[in-house]
């Protein structure tokens, strides 16, 4: 047994990945021939040429080298295996001597005790050199301490003791302080979580932060950039309170303002309707603000983009601010401004602007709706290209709406002077407005009983805009229509205006001219209407037992009746027309003219003129 030898054995070495891999080889290349820029061509050539004139020895040598380098081989691993064994004798002898030396140390001090167990496990050679009891060891015996001694130890120990007790009561007591705290604080921060949740605002994990919650407060159908940005992390202040964590990118709350301006001068500003930050708000106000300037943010991003696109509207982008055509040749500028600004001078105009700014907000969450509806639909088919982002509609409808209204405004301004008129010559026409896109008449015109009131007015600002007026001419056989159809969208771009006749009389001048006319302006379509309305007038007044045997005849913007009797044909003239806003009559017999004008009276300021049918008669009949 004391001949075997022990060998440990290990597993074959596995292959080192690392030693393949470019960084190491370029290593070895630094250590073996220095950097690469001492490497050259001419250098690579010489070593190229060394190692052909190497592998130009014969096949000889070449078997002779190996079988020496073989021997050799064999002779170190024997030289290296003996040597690693005598190694191992020698360290297990050492080893072996010196538990022998302590055994007898153990043995020699036990003698002087247990003679008999000391004799068993001496060695030899110890217990012929030393004799036994030789080495011994006792417990030495303490001094006898006095009583007072003993009472100072005791009072020593018992200081300690109360010390201890005490420290460690402060720290149990500093630890259930910070525990109360800390209690107090988590209480704090989960009840602004519940109340959170109460409101409806969605909580959830944060993305990357597992363990940290977050609130949602943009709008899912948003564009990406103001999607990622609608949440935000509820991080627990040093209080207990929720301190919104809104990323890198917020910087601070803006608002959109609408402001009207006339001759460039600021005239009324949107109403603002949110106060100004307070830290003490609970966190849903803070919430509430942070979704109102995100909404306000994206609205501005997309009416920059829509803006661009419609300068041939009269819509201006003029440094940060958007400056689009109002009425009455004023301005309507939007901008964005931080949240904090003071607000600005509110006038009795501000009901405009405001307006304004709500359609606008309106329009995006309309758009934001679409896009929830498109996206619940079945793609498109998958395509190489990606289709390029549509613009939002939330400039067109407004500038639609304001031109219609302009348009309106002024045919309902003519119609109006034309009732005055034609009142003061005591021959009145009446005038009805039988159709019209107004926002205020939204609750009352209900088509759809399943449409709520939201998407009825949407169809009215996404929707072409058309107003109908009628009017009926003093002989109540003529009636005309006029339709005003406004559109930004190709292909029908602009307003558009259609004029329908209708008459009874189907032997007047009235019903040999075409029933429907469409007109580019407004001007040109009022000149035809008076033209239509002076042949009615002189209709009515050649249908009267007055002139019944007069001729009606018209000429460009002028109708009149002339005597029947060849002889007076050039001398008895009654001539209509309407100038400068006025009806005019002039007339002409025997060499006799005359001629008078009747102008637009107020309402209910008596009218001292003479009627026009006892004029004409006084003077013709």
């Amino acid at each position: 047994m004391a001949n075997q030898l022990s060998v440990s054995l290990r597993a074959w070495p596995s292959d080192d990945k690392t030693t393949e891999s470019l960084p190491f080889l370029i290593s070895r290349i630094n250590e073996q021939r220095g950097s690469f820029r001492n490497i050259t061509e001419a250098s690579l050539e010489e070593e190229i040429r060394a190692s052909d004139a190497d592998d130009s020895k014969t096949l000889d040598d070449i078997e002779i080298d190996e079988e020496a380098e073989d021997d050799n081989d064999a002779k170190s691993k024997g030289e290296e295996l003996a040597m690693a064994r005598e190694e191992i004798i020698k360290q297990v002898g050492e080893a072996y001597r010196s538990s022998s030396h302590a055994l007898d140390l153990v043995s020699l001090l036990l003698s002087s005790h247990v003679p008999k167990a000391a004799e068993a496990t001496i060695s030899p050679f110890i217990k012929a050199a030393v004799p036994f009891g030789s080495l011994s060891a006792e417990i030495m015996q303490q001094p006898q301490r006095s009583n007072e001694e003993k009472t100072s130890e005791g009072l020593v120990n018992i200081g300690w003791r109360m010390q201890s007790l005490s420290r460690s009561a402060d720290a149990l007591l500093q630890s259930a302080s910070s525990l109360g705290k800390e209690i107090r604080r988590e209480t704090t921060y989960w009840q602004e979580i519940l109340a959170v949740k109460e409101k409806g605002w969605p909580v959830c994990r944060l993305p990357r932060e597992k363990h940290t919650l977050g609130v949602r407060f943009g709008f899912s159908e948003a564009h990406a950039e103001f999607r990622d940005r609608g949440l935000a992390a509820l991080r627990r202040g040093p209080d207990g309170k929720i301190e919104l964590d809104r990323g890198p990118r917020w910087q601070k709350d803006q608002r959109l303002v609408v402001r009207l301006l006339k001759d460039g001068n600021l005239a009324a500003t949107s109403e603002r309707s949110q106060a100004a930050s307070d830290d003490d708000q609970p966190l849903t106000q803070h919430l509430l603000r942070a979704r109102n300037s995100l909404f306000d943010e994206e609205l501005y991003h997309e009416i920059n983009r829509e803006a661009r696109n419609l300068v041939n509207q009269g819509v201006r982008c003029i440094g940060s601010a958007i400056r689009l055509s109002f009425r009455d040749d004023n301005e309507i500028e939007i901008n964005l401004v931080p949240m904090d600004e003071d607000n600005e001078p509110v006038s009795d105009e501000s009901a405009v602007p405001s307006a304004i700014l709500m359609a606008l907000r309106i329009l995006l969450s309309h758009a934001h709706q679409q896009n929830h509806i498109l996206r619940s639909r079945l793609p498109p088919p998958i395509t190489d290209s990606q289709p390029p982002r549509p613009f939002y509609s939330l400039l067109r409808p407004i500038l639609e709406l304001n031109q219609h209204n302009l348009t309106s405004r002024e045919a309902k301004h003519l119609l109006g002077n034309l009732k005055l008129v034609t009142s003061a010559a005591s021959i009145p026409v009446m005038v009805e407005e039988t159709a019209s896109s107004n926002l205020f008449r939204v609750s009352d015109d209900m088509s759809n009983p399943k449409a709520s009131t939201i998407e009825t007015l949407m169809n009215h600002l996404t929707s072409s805009h058309h107003t109908q007026m009628t009017l009926h001419l003093p002989s109540n056989y003529t009636t005309l229509t006029l339709d005003i159809h406004t559109s930004i969208l190709p292909p029908n771009l602009g307003t558009s205006l259609q004029l329908t006749t209708a008459t009874s009389a189907t032997d007047s001048a009235i019903a040999q001219m075409p029933h429907t006319l469409h007109f580019p302006t407004l001007g040109k379509l009022w000149k035809h209407v008076e033209f239509i309305t002076s042949l009615d007038i002189v209709a009515l007044l050649q249908a009267s037992a007055h002139f019944p045997k007069w001729l009606v005849l018209k000429s460009p913007y002028e109708a009149y009746m002339v005597g029947n009797n060849p002889e007076t044909v050039q001398k008895d003239r009654l001539g209509i027309s309407f100038e400068a806003g006025g009806l005019k009559a002039v007339w002409c017999k025997s060499e006799k003219a005359g001629s008078h004008s009747w102008a637009a009276e107020k309402e209910g300021k008596e009218n001292p003129s003479r009627s026009l049918i006892d004029m004409v008669v006084a003077e013709l009949g």
